[in-house]
């Protein structure tokens, strides 16, 4: 008889009997039995079925506190580190745990007080001319402008009166020069005396005019605009006074934000980031709000897993997971899937397989677990009770039908 041979697999099994991985098949491509003898076999059992999801993962707090760097930049890659505590140090709140370097901001304080004080100096300035400008519009309103008329009114009365005692001087000169008794020059002298001293009046009497009429609205206007100014200039030297204030303030603020105090208790852990290149390190340069340290809470910690796209349909919250540490293989510890992400994770390069975030609660996390151990999780997603298992590698596919060889005290029977 001639045979041909092929080997296959996927699952079935049966009770009580030794199953074959060798499949042979005759002329008619019906199963037949080998006679070989050495085949490896495995003896049917059943047994308790679980089916789970293993993935690698790094231990961390569920609720951790994030101390960021406060410190602006301000045009600088970041802020150096300049004094940092030990990473894992167990710290209370208002403890000293990050210096950041303030040498540049201390310069721009030093320069900024010099500003500060300039505008100062500008605004007391800017105050004494408004007042000033205020105390001429009253000046002249209450002093200054009755004054100038009472002196212009002197100066028409004084007119008139030269009016009159050159008009009665004119009247004797003309009955004098009618007799006889003057020349016709001194007639001529004293008339033109008269005249003069009528245009005299009449200047005197348009000025008094012009100044109640005119010069007063046009000095009144330009005392008030004059104030306007001076007021303009005040709220400039002001509002200048109160930016360059608060940057001083700002700056302070900055200064005393070099220094941080650790803002709860907790065990220090630094922010590194492998994948991104950041290591936490004295020296180091740490940009505007990135996180430095991280203050978990050792009482309630997770693993964080990343499960391909092929089994994250498989992974719902609730369902219970074992946790492998890699620092303490020999004792499990108990989990519980809390969270699957909705999304993955941004592809790292093109073709690189789909990722969803995967949070693990630790149920009773021992006091030496530590956020950053590698941790390795099976999440278990299928469990049945007393079921026939035998290894995948025994079942072989025929023509819709699944097979297994059977050892007999006669030979292989296929089933």
């Amino acid at each position: 008889m001639s045979w041909s041979g092929r080997i296959t697999g996927v699952g079935i099994l049966l009770v009580g009997l030794s199953v074959g991985y060798i499949y042979l098949f005759g002329e008619d491509n019906k199963p037949v039995a080998s006679s070989f003898d050495d085949t490896l076999t495995y003896s049917v059992t059943r047994l308790d079925f679980e089916a789970f999801v293993t993935e690698t993962g790094d231990v961390a707090s569920a609720s951790n506190r994030e101390v960021r760097c406060e410190v602006e930049a301000r045009g600088a890659p970041g802020t150096t580190i300049i004094k940092i505590v030990e990473e894992g140090t167990m710290v209370e709140t208002g403890d000293f745990i990050v210096m950041f370097d303030s040498s540049a901001l201390e310069n721009d304080e030093t320069a900024q007080r010099i500003v500060v004080a300039n505008n100062r100096a500008n605004l007391i300035q800017a105050e004494s001319q408004l007042a000033n400008a205020e105390r001429t519009l009253v000046e002249f309103e209450k002093g200054l402008f009755q004054q100038e008329v009472t002196l212009i009114e002197s100066e028409v009365f004084v007119a008139q009166e030269s009016v009159e005692r050159s008009l009665a001087k004119l009247l004797h000169s003309q009955r004098l020069s009618a007799k006889g008794f003057t020349s016709i020059e001194q007639l001529h002298g004293d008339q033109f005396q008269h005249e003069k001293a009528k245009r005299d009046l009449t200047a005197a009497s348009l000025k008094l005019n012009v100044y109640r009429e005119f010069t007063k609205d046009r000095l009144t206007g330009e005392y008030n605009a004059s104030i306007k100014q001076k007021t303009a200039h005040l709220a400039a030297a002001q509002s200048t006074l109160e930016l360059s204030t608060n940057r001083l303030a700002d700056i302070q603020e900055q200064i005393i934000k070099c220094k941080v105090l650790a803002p709860s208790n907790g065990q220090v852990v630094y922010a590194n980031d492998e994948r991104k290149g950041v290591v936490i390190e004295e020296g180091a340069i740490i940009r505007d709000n990135q996180v430095v340290v991280r203050l978990p809470d050792i009482k309630n910690m997770e693993v964080a897993v990343r499960i391909n796209e092929s089994h994250v349909n498989r992974i719902q919250p609730g369902q219970i997971a074992r946790i492998e540490l890699d620092a303490d293989p020999d004792h499990p510890l108990d989990g519980k899937v809390r969270q699957v992400a909705a999304y993955p994770f941004p592809l790292r390069w093109h073709g690189a397989p789909l990722e969803y975030d995967t949070k693990v609660t630790v149920i009773n996390p021992p006091s030496t677990l530590r956020p950053g151990l590698r941790a390795k999780v099976k999440i278990y997603f299928e469990s049945q009770t007393d079921v026939l298992q035998v290894p995948l590698a025994s079942i072989m596919e025929h023509e819709e039908s699944h097979y297994c060889l059977v050892r007999t005290d006669t030979g292989w029977d296929t089933r």
